[in-house]
């Protein structure tokens, strides 16, 4: 019989030698994700003005969760504290607007919750009609609203406000704005009679989609990237909306700001 038992008590006595941490150690836990990432200092509190990898690494986690829609620079300036901030509010952390142990602990972990932006619904702009106070558009905040009322692969009618001529255009690409593409030839024939030829010179245009009309600001020169085959157009355009800002750059561009406010009769 204690033949049989040997195996077993020895087992026992190599498992009760074990250190006890060892044994209750979670090695997929998000803290020990934390501890052992060696770009990330839990001790350092990030704050207005601060600078360097970490704050790189701290906006690319905010851009990745959606609460950081600007250029990732490594300075602490006001957009990153208001990423934040709101970060904070909606995983239920202090809110101070600072970065510390806490914040990151939960800003690294797989529990970190996604910033979704709900659409605003197409009832609660102005309908789409003609004639009226209605015939302008609307201005729409282009990272919180009007992304999502034009999403990629969406086709618009876009109508030159100073002719009143219109013509289809279909988003297919961009982040910072839409980068769009005439559907057909024909469209594209509009686009340019419109331009008098493929030319950089900003329109104010009326983006309707969605049910909206949007205020806008579009030019007419074809560059980069083509998605839409045989329709009178070799590569994009780029279509801006209130606050908006340039794929390069990163800033908003004067020009097609002015536009947008003069399709929305301001």
């Amino acid at each position: 019989m204690f033949k049989k038992l040997f195996p077993f008590i020895v087992i026992l006595i190599l498992i009760s030698l074990l250190p006890y941490g060892y044994i209750l150690a979670d090695t997929g836990s998000d803290a020990g994700d934390f501890a052992n990432n060696e770009d990330i200092d839990p001790s350092d509190i990030l704050k207005i003005k601060s600078q360097g990898q970490e704050v790189v690494n701290l906006q690319m986690r905010l851009r990745d969760l959606g609460y950081f829609n600007y250029k990732v620079t490594g300075y602490y300036g006001e957009a990153t504290r208001n990423a934040v901030v709101l970060f904070q509010e909606e995983n239920g952390l202090a809110v101070d607007g600072t970065v510390g142990p806490e914040t990151k602990r939960v800003l690294y972990s797989s529990s970190a919750k996604r910033h979704t932006v709900m659409p605003t619904r197409a009832s609660e702009f102005l309908p789409a009609s003609r004639g009226g106070a209605s015939s302008m558009g609307v201005m729409v905040d282009w990272f919180s609203q009007g992304q999502y009322l034009f999403p990629r692969g969406e086709v618009a009618k876009v109508t030159d406000l100073y002719t009143g001529r219109s013509f289809r255009m279909k988003r297919t690409g961009g982040t910072y704005h839409a980068d769009s593409e005439p559907v057909t030839s024909e469209d594209a024939d509009t686009i340019k009679s419109i331009w008098g030829g493929w030319s950089w010179e900003r329109r104010p245009v009326i983006v309707e989609v969605s049910g909206v009309r949007i205020a806008a600001s579009m030019h007419g020169m074809p560059h980069a990237f083509d998605r839409v085959p045989n329709n009178g157009m070799n590569g994009h355009v780029c279509i801006h909306f209130y606050k908006s800002r340039t794929h390069i750059r990163n800033k908003e561009d004067a020009d097609h700001q002015a536009m947008v406010r003069i399709a929305a009769g301001k």
